[in-house]
């Protein structure tokens, strides 16, 4: 057993593996503490965008 742990302390195989997946797994989070501070404000606006559109009556003159 002691031998296995300081074979896989020591070995340097798959750490770029694990620092891409660190790195991923990081703007995930960041991507979706993002979508989740900016996502009702940003569907509020839309929703409100869309009803002064509504509001508009089109041109039909020439």
């Amino acid at each position: 057993m002691e031998r296995f742990v300081k074979k896989f302390w020591t070995e340097e195989h798959g750490n770029t593996t694990i620092d891409w997946m660190v790195l991923t797994a990081g703007l995930v989070l960041l991507g979706a503490a993002v979508m989740a501070t900016v996502g009702q404000p940003a569907q509020s606006l839309a929703e409100d965008t869309t009803q002064i559109n509504e509001t508009i009556a089109p041109n039909t003159g020439v």
